[in-house]
């Protein structure tokens, strides 16, 4: 076992300490089905906020857009305009959602949108809809999670080892510490997020020997010359307007019957455009309000009479529209872990 395996382990270690931790607490502080699942509507702003973040971007931020960067090229770095659309359903709708859950008590998403329509098939078609999406998505992230552990271990521990590690460690902090355990293990996930995020940014960056190697490099990367060793360039594969697909867009549309049949790459500007659009389905979910139902009543904002909440001053305005552009998928994070 090499020294990187074992310090792996010991932060793999104190991290689910970490994490059965607030189950054990969670469990402890849920004495009605409100504190279980809405935490008794007690989540503070900042922990939603970091928790919610976590969510959205959560591990394919970390791994999954950076290895399609590394195959694809620059031109699908575009797509990281998804950091806007994700949270503009939010915008739109969490807003209403938290007000009306707040001023009628609702728990889950599916009573509030019943009694909205007035209509009990929209609480069966909620939850329909949350199990379709989230039993499969959960699926791939625990293959991932395993795969993970298999190539950080260089192989000492298996996929199906790794995924069943990781999932007993969900199953207990989630089942018995509820929507508050989830809360606060998201909030060192996005700690710990944008940490490692910075952390490879740097590594990657010294690794290619700072900013003038890396950009020399790239240009080498993409220059036409030919290169006699190769007798070619180094990048052959160029965009219908000759760059290199690399760092450029293969133009806004192709009308091609598969992706790979496209000149210079699929990342068109339509395709990264409707991408992003396709992203934004996190937080327009139908299970989403979980997410939002459980934030308490920032300390700023006052109840009138009606029950509407009024702004008492200009930056007790900017609470709620923080919490909902930050807002992500606490509630299909329930259902999925």
């Amino acid at each position: 076992m090499t020294t990187a395996t074992v310090w792996l382990f010991i932060f793999v270690a104190a991290y689910w300490a970490y994490c059965i931790f607030w189950g054990i607490k969670g469990a402890r502080s849920a004495k009605t089905a409100s504190d279980y699942f809405i935490a008794g509507r007690t989540i503070p702003i900042w922990v939603f906020v970091l928790a919610a973040t976590a969510t959205s971007f959560s591990g394919w931020t970390f791994m999954g857009h950076p290895g399609l960067v590394y195959r694809d090229g620059f031109q699908y770095a575009y797509a990281s305009f998804y950091t806007i659309t994700i949270p503009f359903t939010g915008v739109m709708f969490l807003k209403r959602q938290w007000i009306i859950g707040k001023r009628f008590g609702f728990v889950t998403p599916g009573e509030m949108f019943a009694d909205y329509y007035g209509s009990e098939a929209i609480r069966i078609l909620t939850v329909i809809v949350a199990m379709i999406f989230s039993v499969p998505y959960l699926g791939v992230q625990l293959r991932a999670s395993g795969f993970l552990f298999n190539v950080l271990t260089d192989g000492m521990l298996g996929v199906e080892a790794g995924m069943w590690m990781l999932s007993i460690v969900v199953i207990i902090y989630v089942a018995s510490g509820g929507l508050r355990a989830v809360a606060y293990v998201d909030t060192l996930q996005c700690l710990l997020l944008a940490f490692g995020i910075a952390v490879i940014g740097v590594i990657t960056l010294n690794a290619a020997g700072g900013w003038s190697a890396l950009q020399v490099g790239i240009g080498k990367l993409t220059s036409p010359d030919i290169i006699p060793a190769l007798g070619t360039a180094i990048d052959t594969k160029r965009t219908p307007d000759g760059y290199s697909h690399y760092t450029a867009i293969p133009g806004v549309i192709q009308f091609v019957k598969n992706g790979p049949s496209a000149s210079g790459g699929a990342w068109t500007g339509i395709m990264c455009l409707t991408y992003m659009f396709a992203l934004m389905g996190i937080q327009s979910a139908p299970a989403f309000p979980c997410g939002h139902l459980p934030t308490r009543t920032p300390d700023l904002l006052l109840r009138s009479r009606y029950g509407h909440l009024q702004p008492v001053s200009a930056s007790s305005s900017l609470s709620l529209p923080l919490s909902r552009v930050s807002a992500a998928t606490l509630s299909v994070l329930t259902l999925m872990r």
